[in-house]
């Protein structure tokens, strides 16, 4: 009965309306200037990624020979001098030593000379700061490689501890900075086995 005669007095109010008050209102336009306003920045997010990944492509599209062969190379250097005994290196070590010091050396000069991107345009997302940031430590790390390159030269021409030590100490440098830098960017273009020291 109560049931009834709730349906009775809806009936009767949703009757005394006009048609227009029954009509729903639209919705104020917050919701769809909030709507698109959200949408426009996903898109220039996505935007931006993706050119941040065009630009990180390049790169390895441009380098990508030359920092395997970096890397190659300093890594040859690398077990060449963990093949050194703890007492004094053979005249055919140092020369061997001397040799891939040296095209270690040279591999590295060119990645220590590359022009570095200039910062991301406006907008100001992390993504856009990474890239010149690693291009940047990957060209003080191959500077640094260079150094340790040319320090192991020297190590060659007169073998002391004093000089592996500091053959040792530019390489950790470098390598921290290069490996880094380059996973960065090999990271950013979506890449896989980056060319790491």
């Amino acid at each position: 009965m109560v049931r009834a005669a709730l349906r009775a007095g809806r009936a009767r109010t949703l009757s005394e309306r006009s048609p227009a008050s029954r009509r729903r209102l639209p919705q104020p336009r917050r919701r769809s200037v909030a709507t698109t306003a959200a949408v426009a920045i996903i898109a220039l997010a996505g935007c931006a990624s993706s050119s941040i990944q065009t630009e990180a492509s390049e790169f390895v599209q441009q380098h990508g020979a030359a920092a395997t062969q970096a890397a190659a190379a300093t890594n040859l250097v690398e077990l060449r001098v963990s093949g050194l005994s703890g007492g004094p290196a053979s005249a055919g070590q140092l020369e061997g030593l001397a040799h891939a010091a040296a095209s270690a050396r040279r591999a590295t000069v060119g990645p220590g000379e590359w022009s570095i991107a200039a910062g991301g345009e406006g907008g100001g997302a992390e993504e856009e700061e990474d890239l010149p940031r690693a291009e940047t430590q990957v060209t003080n790390g191959a500077n640094e490689l260079r150094h340790a390159a040319t320090a192991l030269q020297a190590y060659t021409r007169a073998p002391s501890a004093a000089a592996l030590a500091r053959y040792r100490t530019e390489l950790a440098g470098g390598r921290e900075q290069w490996d880094e830098g380059i996973s960065e960017i090999w990271h950013l273009a979506h890449r896989s086995h980056p060319p790491t020291v």
